[in-house]
């Protein structure tokens, strides 16, 4: 297999984490233990260049054809989720080289440096662009079969189409599209072809990591789909399945053992409910720059993902306890599952807490600086209890669907 994609030095804060691996370089090595036969074209930052081929010849043991370009490109993010800083700003690069590759099966990502250009038998698009993705011809590539794998938010931007069954099948008119494969985080995955869709659990790992997730998935689906003809929807379910190795353990290259075992080491998540159909009540102090902040990045995170949320500073304002009560309790008492801000202890949110308990509402919490003594009545009364905001964030979406 062929993998045209980027090489990226990617920076997290929270966690803390630093390493060079970028869509292409993640995919590639992802695949080692399931296909040994795997070549890489990206471009390659010259300030980088000693340090990307070492990787490449003694880490990765994979051929790289790597096309020069000033810099590498770098993304930093605050957490999991957060939109990533991206340098530098003025990309794609004056003067790039084009990348051009002609092979059997070809994975291919989008990639901000400059173009790249495929024609092969069997190819996997990944548009990899969430402001302005393209479609796999926009550029002039071909394929004899084409499959796009892709999440919500470009499935949307590339056909203008606000409905997953409607903007898929938009993308299904072009003769040489295939497969149409749309990511949807703890919805799973979506898959459709010109005469049938499918739908594939995701699975639920204790932590999750989700940078480069996507990178991983569309890569086990390439193999499967690609390498060795399986159907859509099976190469799918690996492809979930592989995603969840690498949220699990932030590890790459995947178990193949693990992967093809008949006993998969997380349990699948069962879907009852769509996001949409769901409500998540946002409990958190929100009288501090930095608590507000928090609340927004939560607010944004579980909206994004396509659920509904009961923010009490969003929905119901400051005010007195006569004009905030009730409506509080109310929001509580409508929610699926409740998520807790619980870093500082305000009373408020315990009280949440403490009523979401007694009603019977799963609660979810974040508590990334207070210690395990004092969430000692959450735990025990069945709250989850994380210290890392993404891996929360996660289980709470898990929760509100089940």
């Amino acid at each position: 297999m062929h993998v045209v994609g980027g090489i990226y030095h990617e920076k997290s804060v929270f966690p803390e984490r630093d390493v060079i691996y970028g869509s292409g370089g993640r995919a590639a090595i992802a695949l080692k233990q399931l296909n040994p036969d795997i070549r890489l074209s990206s471009f390659v930052g010259e300030n980088y260049r000693p340090e990307i081929e070492h990787l490449a010849r003694h880490q990765w043991d994979i051929p790289l054809d790597g096309f020069s370009v000033p810099e590498i490109v770098s993304f930093t993010y605050y957490h999991g989720l957060s939109s990533p800083i991206i340098r530098p700003t003025r990309l794609p690069f004056p003067k790039c080289p084009t990348i051009e590759v002609t092979d059997e099966v070809i994975l291919q990502f989008g990639m901000l440096e400059g173009p790249a250009i495929v024609h092969g038998d069997r190819v996997v698009f990944d548009p990899q662009n969430p402001e302005k993705p393209e479609k796999f011809d926009s550029n002039k590539s071909t394929a004899n079969e084409l499959a796009y794998v892709l999440n919500r938010g470009e499935l949307f931007r590339i056909t203008g189409i606000q409905e997953i069954d409607k903007a898929a099948t938009e993308l299904l008119l072009d003769s040489s599209t295939s497969v149409v494969v749309v990511k949807s985080g703890a919805d799973g995955a979506h898959i459709f072809t010109k005469k049938s869709k499918f739908h594939v659990c995701a699975y639920a790992t204790d932590q999750i990591w989700p940078i480069g997730s996507g990178d991983v998935f569309a890569a086990v689906f390439a193999h499967f789909w690609g390498q060795e003809g399986a159907a859509p929807e099976s190469a799918a379910e690996f492809a979930s399945k592989g995603a969840a190795l690498y949220c699990g353990s932030r590890s790459v290259p995947l178990s193949k053992e693990k992967l093809l075992s008949d006993n998969f080491v997380y349990p699948k998540l069962t879907k009852k409910k769509n996001p949409a159909d769901t409500r998540i009540y946002l409990a958190g102090p929100f009288f501090t720059m930095g608590q507000l902040w928090l609340v927004e990045e939560a607010r944004s995170a579980f909206l994004h993902a396509g659920y509904n949320v009961f923010s009490p500073y969003h929905d119901v304002g400051l005010g007195t306890a006569e004009q905030v009560v009730d409506a509080d309790i109310e929001g509580i008492e409508k929610a699926d599952v409740l998520f807790a801000l619980c870093d500082g202890l305000d009373p408020g949110t315990l009280f949440e807490v403490g009523y979401a308990v007694k009603k019977g509402i799963p609660v979810v919490t974040f508590a990334e600086q207070t210690s395990e003594e004092a969430m000692k009545m959450l735990r025990g009364t069945n709250c989850k209890v994380f210290r890392d905001f993404t891996s929360a964030i996660y289980h709470t979406q898990w929760e509100a669907i089940k």
